[in-house]
Formats: C-alpha cells, structure tokens, sequence
C-alpha cells in the first residue's frame, strides 16, 4: 500500500541521509526514533512520515513506535489520522499484517487502549455492516478475527450485529475461537454457545465441534481450564 505519504517519507529520508535497505524491523529501529526526534517537524508532520514509513516497510516496528508516539500526543488531531490509517490498512485486499499484529497484541490487550480501539476499527460502523461495501466487509472481518482479547461485554453486541451479515459469519466464528484459544482472550460460555448456534455454520466446520465441546465442559479459555 502506497499513498502520497509514502513520497513525502521518502523525500524526508533523503534529506536525512536514511535508507530502508536491510532488515525491516532494523530500519524501522533505526529510522522511527529519527523521525519523533526530528525538531523541524510539528507532531502532525511526524505521523504522517511515520505512517509513510509504515507503507514503505510494513513491518511490525513501525506500528509499535507508531503507537508510543500517538499515546504521548494526547491530540485528537493526531489519534483521528492514526486511526483513519489502521482502517485503510485493514481494508486492503491484503490487510496489513503488521497493523493487525499491532491491534491485536497491543491495542487490543491493553485496558487502558481496547475500548477506543475497537470502536475506530469496528464498533462505529456496527448500523451501518448490511450496507457495507465490500472495504468495510474486509476490515470487519480482519478485526473480528484478532479480537480475542477484546473484553466480552464490548465485543458481544458487535458479534450479534456481525453475524446478521452472511459473509462475516466465519469471522464472527473465528473471533469466538480465538477468544478461547487466545492467552487474553475474554469469552462468556453461556452467551458464546448461543452465538455458535446461531451462526447455523456446517456441522463439519474446522474447530467448531471442538469448541462447543469445551465450552460446555465449562471451559471459556484453554490456557486456563486447568486451574
């Protein structure tokens, strides 16, 4: 994915002397603490270097100085650019993997950042999923998939209106398994059976008799059963 942003990077990059040559994840460590440190620039010149620099290299790094760099502003300028970038990465043909990466095991697994996050990624656009276009349908069930860690009780009504749609209904599935399988993941057995049987997927669906099994063993996260 390339936008204007990612010209405008490399512009600032060869100005600075800097290459994305190499190993991503060592450019993006060398080059990300150059951009946030770089005085000539106002915060919102420096999310959008970065963001071009997350185009050129698509790699998880990015996304995590990204990140650090988004909490600190505590400018809702700055969080609506960043978030509007996570939904266009997401609505990809290919969504980025390190942004879901990022969403997931950061995002997602922090208390202090999960509500907000989920709601820029999905929960905002819960009325309007039966109309959605086909972009919106693919970051949806992107986001369905990595939302494990998602607390239940924010999660579950987004589950219910998901499900509604046809396609996203191996998504919604998916984002159940997960939040059985994943270490955080956050997951109520009782409403979790019912949304497995409402989702009327074939009986021979992959996991699916697997996870029924264990939830009904009263087991609502496989690394915690044994407890």
């Amino acid at each position: 994915m390339e936008t204007a942003r990612t010209e405008r990077t490399r512009e600032w990059l060869a100005a600075h002397g800097l290459s994305t040559e190499g190993d991503p994840d060592d450019a993006a460590r060398a080059i990300m603490p150059e951009i946030r440190g770089d005085a000539e620039l106002a915060d919102a010149d420096k999310l959008e270097i970065g963001l071009g620099l997350l185009e050129l290299l698509n790699t998880y790094w990015v996304t995590v100085e990204l990140r650090w760099f988004v909490n600190a502003a505590n400018d809702d300028a700055i969080w609506a650019t960043h978030w509007q970038a996570v939904r266009d990465h997401l609505e990809q043909p290919v969504p980025s993997e390190a942004v879901l990466y990022s969403l997931w095991v950061d995002w997602f697994e922090d208390i202090s950042t999960v509500e907000r996050a989920f709601e820029e990624t999905l929960g905002r656009d819960v009325p309007s999923l039966p109309e959605a276009d086909e972009a919106v349908l693919r970051r949806a069930a992107a986001v369905l998939k990595v939302s494990g860690p998602v607390p239940w009780a924010l999660k579950y009504p987004v589950y219910q209106a998901a499900m509604a749609v046809e396609r996203l209904r191996p998504a919604v599935f998916g984002g159940v398994l997960y939040s059985y399988h994943d270490v955080y993941g956050s997951l109520e057995i009782g409403p979790a059976l019912e949304l497995l049987d409402a989702l009327q997927l074939p009986d021979d669906t992959e996991h699916l008799a697997e996870l029924r099994e264990e939830l009904k063993k009263g087991h609502a996260n496989r690394h915690h059963r044994d407890a």
